[in-house]
């Protein structure tokens, strides 16, 4: 009997391979593959990102600055453990200073079988420097938590059109301010935009969507922020120490 038949006489080629092995080996390859696909994802983006960086002369700044992830209070900061920025990037837009980072954090939960799961949450944020203080000012879309949000007691404020209100909520700490600076041709602009959430929170104005920097939709946001900081009436401004026409 030669040597395939002592090994069919031993059961090895009868019981075929070993289940537990079988899936340790497709594990890992699909691990590396996941591995090598986000390697090529990133240097595709960071050339792309680089591309879009020389033309507008802006400018990679290092992501060991941490006082990015605690500089402001309000969505989607505040929140989560294990708190990061990378890509951050800076330059200016029709004289204004602008700063543009993806900024994650992690959360936690218990599944119902007892185990521990971890959620990383990514947000694409894009900041101007405004040349004075304002009251906080925050433009969200309209949704059914906001709409909760409002009906135990947090009030939203309305502007003069009634398709702004149905799509978005207002929430500002100073109404009279909020009103000058939502006036009818930045209202009409905003609509435009579509669902974006922006926020003025002290000396900046900043926006932030889900997921990492969408270079195609970075233009577009930067002069969102732009218009509306260029928006603010010259009372507002000089009623908070900064007069727009003085040189």
């Amino acid at each position: 009997m030669g040597e395939p038949d002592a090994f069919l006489d031993a059961g090895f080629l009868e019981s075929g391979p070993n289940p537990v092995v079988l899936v340790l080996v497709v594990g890992l390859v699909l691990m590396g593959g996941l591995l090598t696909w986000s390697v090529i994802s990133h240097r595709k983006h960071q050339k792309a990102l680089d591309a879009w960086l020389e033309p507008r002369r802006w400018r990679r700044l290092p992501a060991a600055d941490r006082s990015l992830v605690s500089r402001w209070r309000g969505t989607p900061f505040g929140t989560g453990d294990n708190r990061k920025v990378t890509d951050v990037i800076a330059g200016s837009f029709q004289g204004y200073d602008l700063l543009s980072f993806v900024y994650s954090y992690e959360t936690s939960s218990t599944d119902s079988d007892g185990s521990r799961s971890t959620t990383t949450h990514t947000f694409h944020v894009l900041t101007l420097q405004l040349p004075a203080f304002l009251p906080d000012l925050e433009v969200t879309p309209e949704s059914v938590g906001s709409r909760l949000a409002t009906a135990f007691g947090k009030v939203d404020l309305d502007v003069e059109s009634d398709e702004f209100n149905k799509r978005f909520v207002v929430r500002a700490t100073d109404l009279a301010v909020g009103h000058a600076i939502l006036h009818p041709r930045l209202v009409e602009r905003l609509l435009r935009e579509g669902r974006v959430a922006w926020r003025i929170e002290g000396t900046t104005l900043l926006t932030w969507a889900s997921g990492r920097t969408n270079l195609q939709r970075l233009d577009a946001r930067i002069a969102m922020l732009a218009a509306i900081a260029g928006s603010v009436p010259r009372h507002v401004w000089l009623d908070h120490g900064h007069d727009p026409l003085a040189r």
